[in-house]
């Protein structure tokens, strides 16, 4: 099995760092796609490895290739040993799970997203490689705005989005907020006006696994 990385951090690539890091028991091996040189939309990648050149992608033992970084996730959560299901156990609590791991992405990720995909740097990063809004960056921004409030106000009183125990919900919300902030991308994300989110994201930010999402996995995966 392996998973097609990133060489550098991109929010993607570093959601799946965070998840392999803190489900643990996988194990697998890893290859880096350069995307900054856009080794990831040459041919060599999108004919055999994923066509919409996107990055990560998993290589299955039987050459099924697994794309999108839920159903990646999901999968690593179903053969990974150990009990600790960042998808939850029961069917109440994977409904609920996936529940707020959908919000997280509508509500604030993809408004946020699409804001960046409008600027400069990612006219720059993309080079005619993706269709971009930056007419559209006002209404993204508050759109993100508003999908962040409403999160505060959902945050009262708990310590994870789905409850007292982290999910793929905190680990796809911080793997595109950590991310964007640690790069100083989005400098609105995470501010003091949002008390719940801040701690939350200082929670977040404190775990040995999140410390560690920013830089590429290593070449075998054992963990």
């Amino acid at each position: 099995m392996i998973l097609y990385d990133a060489k550098q951090p991109g929010p993607n690539p570093a959601v799946v760092r965070l998840f392999v890091h803190e489900r643990q028991g996988l194990q697998f091996d890893v290859e880096l796609i350069d995307l900054a040189g856009l080794e990831n939309r040459k041919p060599a990648y999108r004919n055999t490895i994923n066509a919409r050149g996107e990055v990560p992608a998993l290589r299955l033992d039987n050459d099924r290739i697994i794309t999108e970084i839920t159903a990646i996730c999901g999968y690593f959560d179903e053969i990974a040993e150990g009990d600790r299901r960042l998808f939850g156990d029961t069917p109440e609590h994977r409904a609920e799970i996936h529940m707020w791991t959908r919000r997280a992405y509508l509500e604030i990720i993809l408004p946020f997203v699409t804001w960046w995909r409008g600027t400069d740097a990612a006219e720059e990063a993309y080079r005619g490689h993706r269709l971009l809004m930056p007419e559209a960056r006002r209404s993204h921004r508050l759109l993100a705005d508003q999908g962040l409030n409403q999160l505060d106000d959902d945050l009262e009183g708990k310590t994870f989005l789905a409850g007292d125990d982290l999910t793929m919900a905190d680990v796809m919300l911080y793997g595109f907020m950590g991310t964007n902030v640690a790069t100083g991308e989005i400098s609105w994300l995470n501010v003091p006006q949002r008390p719940n989110i801040a701690a939350w994201f200082d929670r977040m930010a404190a775990r040995e696994a999140s410390q560690k999402m920013m830089t590429a996995l290593p070449a075998r995966v054992e963990n």
